[in-house]
């Protein structure tokens, strides 16, 4: 019984090194959809030069165990959320405002903050 007791202790500690939170605060949501996927383009502290509609503001915050899920990365993990998010807002871009990339402990962290957009 101890045994089990220690296994699932033990999973639960490494599932807990790989989380990831999120905010949304939608602006305008005449184009929201649940679609999974979508073409996505990232602006990374600048703006398109298109015309474009502002449709949210995200949040996003990934921290994962280096030993156990790797190093969280801007590019990696935090740009896959936003594209999920960007999809389901119905938009196809997102511009990318300030984001920190740091590490504490066994820890590393990536919080972003963007605004998701659809280009016109």
């Amino acid at each position: 019984m101890f045994m089990r007791s220690a296994a699932l202790a033990t999973l639960v500690i490494l599932l807990s090194g790989c989380s990831t939170t999120s905010t949304i605060s939608v602006i305008d949501a005449k184009y929201q959809t649940n679609q999974p996927t979508c073409q996505v383009t990232f602006f990374k502290k600048t703006k398109p030069e298109q015309e474009f509609e502002k449709l949210a503001q995200i949040e996003s915050h990934v921290q994962r165990n280096i030993f156990f899920g790797g190093d969280a990365k801007l590019e990696d993990q935090a740009y896959a959320e936003l594209k999920t998010k960007t999809c389901n807002l119905g938009g196809n871009a997102v511009i990318i405002n300030d984001y920190i990339e740091s590490r504490a402990a066994e820890f590393s962290h990536v919080h972003v903050w963007a605004t998701t957009i659809k280009l016109l």
